[in-house]
């Protein structure tokens, strides 16, 4: 056969996933045979764990148990955008969120050991969607004591957040679901995003790292390295107030609202509610993060 035209390259590729060299290159060696092309494709893959092929793009999903106090949040990751929109990809996402939280599984090396999830994957990569394919993260959380957990994926599934809080009142309503949801999408927007709930739960060779470049940036500038050190260290200190007010979730400015800091919203929201609401942690899962 002659050319190879791109309409029956993208017939293959609608039918088997593969990439679009591989797609063409079967054609060519079955001289345009559509059949035998899809055969040999599925002939020629080989389960992969992704180790030499970039599983950069993916999507994450979180799944909430019925009384919102367990979350299942899993990281599924493929080699291109274009797999990750697939069904049969967003099928099997689905489908581990769904074991993750039904079983309680607590990491990622556990999950794969769960022979529906590691089949899953394999026969993804190998029949289906013909990429690598890569369980990035998988764990089920839950709440200790009362209140409830919120969760907020971005419209194309790159990001998300899971968020838990403690509170004694307002659980179920809609008002706290609302507050569980502006929190979630508050991590999920803010930049930087948080590292911790509050300063000192933000891990300390963090904090130690940006001293140091402060240190590095005082000495460097002229004005400042003659300076005392009892000055410096005062230095050093206002431009960790600012690195807190970055990255410790309770002191940033609520992206609904710059005036108001989340710690100030919790407040607010917990006084309207009939008491208090903490936050007892959160996560944020971006793909390839």
């Amino acid at each position: 056969m002659g050319k190879i035209s791109a309409t029956l390259v993208k017939q293959l590729r609608d039918r088997t996933q593969a990439p679009m060299g591989d797609c063409k290159d079967a054609l060519v060696e079955t001289d345009g045979d559509l059949d035998k092309a899809v055969d040999l494709l599925r002939a020629k893959t080989k389960v992969s764990d992704g180790g030499d092929r970039s599983t950069a793009e993916g999507a994450v999903r979180f799944d909430l148990s019925d009384d919102k106090r367990s979350v299942a949040i899993v990281e599924l990751c493929c080699e291109t955008d274009f797999a990750a929109r697939n069904e049969n990809f967003q099928n099997l996402l689905g489908l581990i969120t769904k074991t993750v939280l039904e079983q309680g599984i607590e990491d990622t090396d556990a999950a794969l050991k769960v022979e529906a999830i590691a089949q899953g994957i394999n026969e993804a990569s190998s029949m289906t969607i013909h990429e690598a394919i890569k369980l990035g993260h998988a764990e089920c959380r839950k709440l200790e004591g009362e209140g409830e957990i919120g969760t907020y994926v971005h419209h194309n599934g790159s990001v998300g957040v899971a968020v838990a809080v403690n509170a004694k009142a307002g659980t179920g309503s809609p008002e706290l679901q609302g507050l569980l949801r502006d929190l979630a999408m508050h991590i999920t927007a803010h930049d930087p995003s948080p590292v911790a709930v509050d300063r000192d739960g933000i891990p300390a060779d963090l904090v130690a790292r940006e001293k140091a470049v402060y240190l590095q940036q005082i000495e460097e500038d002229e004005k400042d390295r003659g300076k005392p050190e009892n000055i410096k260290e005062k230095m050093v200190e206002g431009r960790l107030r600012k690195f807190y007010s970055d990255r410790a979730l309770l002191e940033q400015k609520f992206v609904k609202n710059p005036e108001q800091s989340i710690k100030q919203l919790l407040e607010a929201q917990g006084k309207a509610l009939g008491g208090e609401i903490k936050v007892a942690w959160f996560v944020r899962r971006a793909v390839g993060g």
